[in-house]
């Protein structure tokens, strides 16, 4: 079961441009995360499966169920659908009290049980007669979610739910979230522009570029392993190069860019070609002079001048100039006990289980 869309959609945007949206995916009921820039069409993918926009040809199915056709002509009301939809400013009604804002969804306002239940659930207990004004930004999500989902709805829909919180907050509707995930068998689908959001929540992610999608996958894969350099932008990939591909062996590369390096061989590469290849900074190894060098770092060594540090709270980030112009990350206790500055030279190893080659250029 779970959720398969199958969709176009032109509409006019400000100035009267228009954007073209072609959105396929299927997902299990699970949570699938929509990640990518602003404009890329998530939201209006969201729109077109509660039924707030009408797709101009394709098909949605939840469940089993149809929800939109264009060729059986099916295209049922927002309220035939079932679907609990969570706003990014939670859109609480303002003048009901947080018992009325969860109860509005429901035919029978008599149904004390699973109000109880959806208190529970969300921690809530207390605020009953409160209204949104009188509520934290976690409190309003809290509720928003338990109005969602009241109803019973056949998918649950997120517009970045944990957008406009603090950190603390959205850590715990991250976990509140999951535990959701294994309480209900419906598919959810959740819009976010953060990577650590996107990959710690996702099931299965969708990657969206402007007006279709890009990449389908596990977050690890699509993390590690980015099909294009427009991916692995996104998911937060800065040591990014051009090369070319002069020395196929039997299970590695070497590719010429600034300088050699030699990467993971990959199906379908020949000598001549030209390749994108990644590395993520954390898989950049900074070396010790005083000690021997092990199996995984004793190839692609380069040395660097640190142009620039930023201590970001658990790690470093480091600037490297030199062969290549690389960005390193690397834990506290690594950064303290190398004793590392700006203006220092240092040597670092290019992993090469963890360089990844795309065929594109």
């Amino acid at each position: 079961m779970g959720v398969e869309v199958d969709i176009e959609k032109t509409h006019l945007q400000a100035k009267k441009s228009e954007f073209s949206l072609k959105a396929h995916f299927s997902s299990d009921n699970e949570i699938a995360v929509l990640f990518g820039p602003s404009g890329a069409g998530k939201t209006l993918t969201l729109h077109a499966i509660a039924g707030l926009v009408k797709p101009d040809k394709g098909r949605i199915r939840v469940n089993g169920r149809i929800y939109f056709d264009s060729e059986r002509n099916i295209n049922l009301s927002p309220q035939e659908r079932r679907v609990g939809y969570v706003f990014q400013n939670f859109a609480l009604f303002p003048h009901l009290t947080v018992e009325k804002n969860i109860m509005f969804g429901l035919r029978s306002k008599k149904d004390v049980k699973e109000f109880e239940r959806m208190l529970d659930i969300f921690e809530i207990h207390g605020l009953e007669k409160r209204y949104p004004s009188q509520l934290s930004g976690g409190q309003c999500q809290r509720v928003a979610l338990a109005r969602a989902l009241i109803t019973q709805p056949q998918i649950l829909l997120l517009d970045e739910p944990f957008s406009s919180l603090d950190y603390a907050t959205r850590v715990r509707l991250r976990r509140d979230l999951k535990k959701i995930r294994e309480m209900i068998e419906i598919p959810i689908i959740l819009i976010t522009h953060n990577p650590v959001e996107a990959y710690t929540m996702a099931d299965t992610l969708i990657v969206y570029r402007y007006g279709g999608i890009e990449q389908i996958g596990l977050p690890k894969e699509i993390f590690n392993k980015p099909k294009s350099e427009r991916v692995a932008r996104l998911v937060g990939i800065n040591n990014i190069f051009k090369g070319k591909v002069c020395n196929v062996l039997e299970y590695e590369v070497v590719i010429q860019s600034q300088e050699k390096i030699i990467a993971p061989k990959i199906s379908g590469l020949e000598i001549g070609d030209e390749v994108t290849w990644c590395i993520r900074s954390d898989q950049v190894m900074v070396l010790r002079e005083d000690r021997p060098l092990g199996k995984a770092v004793e190839r692609n060594i380069f040395s660097g001048r640190i142009s620039e540090i930023i201590h970001k709270g658990m790690s470093y980030l480091l600037f490297i100039d030199g062969d290549f112009n690389l960005e390193v990350e690397m834990p506290v206790h690594a950064f303290e006990r190398l004793c590392l500055e700006v203006g220092k030279t240092i040597k670092v190893s290019l992993k090469k289980s963890e360089i990844h080659i795309v065929k594109e250029c």
